[in-house]
């Protein structure tokens, strides 16, 4: 039993065979011939297997039979094709926090219309000495009509009061502070407006130094990108009625992995200056693009 590409050895096993066959070590193989005459028997792997050492001839049948069985399946093992290879997978590279925010601003400046929350995890904003405001929440239908509403607190006698306002072109609507009752004011003169909203934003976006991913959450169903970074007070005069100049304010930007729509922004420090040191403002954004329906009071 010879395998491809031992013609050599074949020649030189030969030349000590008879014609009724028998085995010989040639170059480390062991070469097993099978001859034809009438006294060939089966060949037997014993003690007597050493180089150059003939096999008795009249042996068990079953031993060639398992010897010839050995032979192909090693050839067969040594000829068959190769394993597949296990794919390695591919890990995807972090997001570049830069280009998050550029799409995030690309976004915000391409804004219809949208629903809002500002509020105040720690401390509060002054809209008027002796008021201060606790939480805002409004609809926006940009560039010309926003729906707002206003929790706010008077510091003496310390009382909890609901400013309502609605802004249509240029018309102004107010709640009145003790009755309660519908008003038309300058827009100019509401202490809150949000009317440029995604304007707002998209400014703020812009202004943030030093971007970092922080990490990868999900929220609300979505996964959401979350990058810090820093900005200057004065960037903030626009969302946050009264900011001061020169303050150096931590930003926590909340961006949709999708869509790459900007959803929270978390605002650490302080940003007024009768803020407190440890002052925490969270804007929350939904409904983006969502169609709203803002008609003036009745």
């Amino acid at each position: 039993v010879y395998a491809a590409g031992t013609e050599h050895i074949r020649r030189r096993s030969q030349r000590g065979f008879r014609a009724d066959g028998g085995w010989r070590w040639v170059a480390r193989f062991l070469v097993v011939e099978l001859g034809g005459g009438p006294d060939n028997l089966a060949l037997s792997l014993d003690a007597h297997f050493r180089p150059g050492r003939r096999c008795p001839r009249r042996t068990r049948p079953h031993v060639l039979l398992g010897l010839l069985v050995a032979l192909v399946l090693s050839i067969a093992a040594g000829c068959g094709p190769a394993p597949t290879p296990i794919p390695t997978p591919t890990l995807e590279p972090p997001p570049d926090p830069k280009a998050t925010l550029a799409f995030a601003v690309a976004n915000l400046l391409s804004l219809n219309s949208a629903a809002f929350t500002l509020e105040h995890q720690i401390g509060s904003t002054e809209l008027l000495p002796g008021l201060v405001m606790k939480k805002a929440t409004g609809v926006v239908d940009i560039p010309d009509r926003l729906r707002l509403m206003v929790e706010a607190e008077v510091t003496a006698p310390r009382t909890f009061v609901e400013i309502n306002v609605i802004i249509i072109g240029h018309q102004a609507y107010m709640t009145d502070l003790f009755t309660g009752q519908w008003r038309m004011v300058p827009p100019e003169s509401l202490p809150v407006n949000f009317l440029n909203f995604g304007q707002t934003l998209a400014s703020i976006v812009k202004a943030v130094t030093d971007p970092a991913l922080s990490g990868v959450e999900e929220l609300e169903g979505r996964q959401i990108q979350r990058i810090t970074g820093l900005v200057r007070s004065e960037a903030l005069a626009s969302l946050v009625p009264g900011a001061a100049e020169g303050l150096e304010v931590k930003l926590e930007l909340f961006v949709d992995r999708e869509d790459g729509l900007l959803r929270r922004v978390l605002i650490t420090g302080p940003v007024v200056n009768g803020d407190v040191p440890e002052t925490v403002r969270l804007l929350s954004i939904d409904d983006v693009n969502v169609p709203v329906d803002i008609a003036p009071p009745e």
